[in-house]
C-alpha cells in the first residue's frame, strides 16, 4: 500500500478544493470562452498602474503590460489604467484598475465597495483580484494569525458582494510566498539585508500552511470561498490562482533549500533588489549598478529580474505570472 505524508494529503485536499472552486478540467474546446466587454482590477500591487497604464509599484519602464493584471487585459487587447474618478461609470470596451501598491485586503473590500457604487457588474466583464501580500507582510514580525484570519474573511465577503451584484468572473490571486521577498531572507548580498529576515519563518506559515493547522491567508482564502461557493457542475464564477509553487521556481535557488531554478525561467537575478530608490519612484533611471548573482555567475539586469524593490516584484516576473494564468489557470477552468 502506498503511504502518503500527512502535508501531501494537505496539498491534495487543497487542490480539489481549488478543483471545486475553477471546474478543474474544463477547456475551451468544451465551452464557451470568455470574451471579455470590460476588464476591472482590484487589489495591490499587481494590479496598480497609473492613469497612462505604467507600473507604479515595479519598475516604471512605460510599458502598459507591466501588473500581473495589466498583463492579462493586454492579452485580451485591452489597456488598463488606473480610474482617476471613482464615481466614474466603466464604459463597455475599456479596462481600469482601482489597485492601490500597499492595498491590504480590506482596502481592496473598500474599492469593490466604491466600484459597486457606481457600477453594475455585466455578465461578460472580467474582475481580476489580487490581495493579501500586504497582509502577510504586515503581520510577519508578531506572527498575527488574527489578523491573516481577518484579512481572508473581509476579502471574501467583498467577492461575495461582487457576486451577488451579478459577475460572473471573477479571478482571483493568492498572494506570493511572502518569505521568499528580500526583507525576509538573511541572504548574502541580497538588498534590502533582511530587513525582517527574523521573522522569514512566520512569513512563510503566513503565506501557506505546510501542516494542519490552516492559519495561513493561502489556505484560508481557499477554505472560505470553498464554502461559499460550494462545488456546481454549473458555471462557477470565481476562479482562484494559486501561484504559490510557481513562484517558489521562478526565485529558487541553493540558498532557499532547492535547486537553482530561477534559470528555467529566463531569470538571471532571483533575489537582488533592482531600483536604487523606493517604488513608485524607480524608473530605468534610477536602477542600481548590475553585476553577476551569486549562483551562476550569470551578468543580470532589471529586465529579467525578479524583484524591483522589497516586496514588488518587476515587469518582467508579473508578465510571466500574467502569461501563467491566462495559458493555465484559464485554460482549465474553461474561459479561454
Amino acid at each position: 500500500m502506498i503511504k502518503l505524508s500527512f502535508s501531501t494529503l494537505m496539498r491534495i485536499a487543497t487542490l480539489i478544493a481549488a478543483c471545486v472552486l475553477v471546474g478543474c478540467g474544463g477547456a475551451s474546446s468544451t465551452v464557451n470562452p470568455l470574451t471579455p466587454t470590460r476588464i476591472i482590477a482590484f487589489g495591490d500591487s499587481f494590479s496598480t498602474v497609473d492613469t497612462s497604464g505604467y507600473a507604479t509599484y515595479s519598475v516604471n519602464a512605460s510599458e502598459t503590460n507591466a501588473t500581473v493584471a495589466s498583463r492579462i487585459a493586454a492579452i485580451y487587447g485591452f489597456t488598463l489604467k488606473y480610474i482617476s474618478s471613482s464615481s466614474a461609470v466603466i464604459a463597455s470596451g475599456t479596462a481600469y484598475s482601482y489597485a492601490a501598491g500597499t492595498a491590504t485586503s480590506s482596502n481592496t473590500a473598500t474599492q469593490i465597495s466604491t466600484y459597486l457604487t457606481y457600477n453594475t457588474p455585466g455578465s461578460s466583464d472580467l474582475f481580476i483580484i489580487t490581495a493579501g501580500t500586504q497582509d502577510i507582510i504586515a503581520a510577519a514580525p508578531t506572527n498575527n494569525t488574527t489578523a491573516i484570519a481577518t484579512a481572508a474573511t473581509a476579502l471574501t465577503a467583498a467577492i461575495q458582494t461582487l457576486t451577488n451584484a451579478g459577475a460572473k468572473y471573477v479571478m482571483v490571486m493568492q498572494p506570493i510566498n511572502v518569505a521568499r521577498t528580500p526583507p525576509f531572507l538573511a541572504l548574502n548580498g541580497v538588498r534590502p539585508a533582511g530587513t525582517y529576515a527574523s521573522y522569514n519563518s512566520y512569513a512563510q506559515a503566513l503565506s501557506y500552511d505546510s501542516g494542519t493547522a490552516c492559519q495561513s491567508f493561502s489556505c484560508l482564502l481557499s477554505t472560505k470561498l470553498n464554502s461559499a461557493y460550494p462545488a456546481t457542475s454549473s458555471h462557477q464564477p470565481i476562479l482562484l490562482v494559486d501561484l504559490m509553487s510557481y513562484f517558489n521556481l521562478i526565485t529558487g535557488t541553493t540558498n532557499t533549500g532547492s535547486a537553482n531554478t530561477f534559470g528555467t525561467y529566463g531569470v538571471t537575478n532571483p533575489d537582488l533588489v533592482v531600483c536604487s530608490t523606493a517604488v513608485p519612484s524607480c524608473t530605468t533611471s534610477t536602477l542600481a549598478t548590475t553585476s553577476t548573482n551569486q549562483y551562476t555567475s550569470t551578468s543580470w539586469t532589471y529586465a529579467t529580474s525578479v524583484f524591483a524593490y522589497d516586496y514588488y516584484t518587476t515587469p518582467y516576473v508579473n508578465q510571466l505570472m500574467g502569461s501563467y494564468i491566462y495559458n493555465y489557470n484559464f485554460y482549465r477552468a474553461g474561459w479561454r
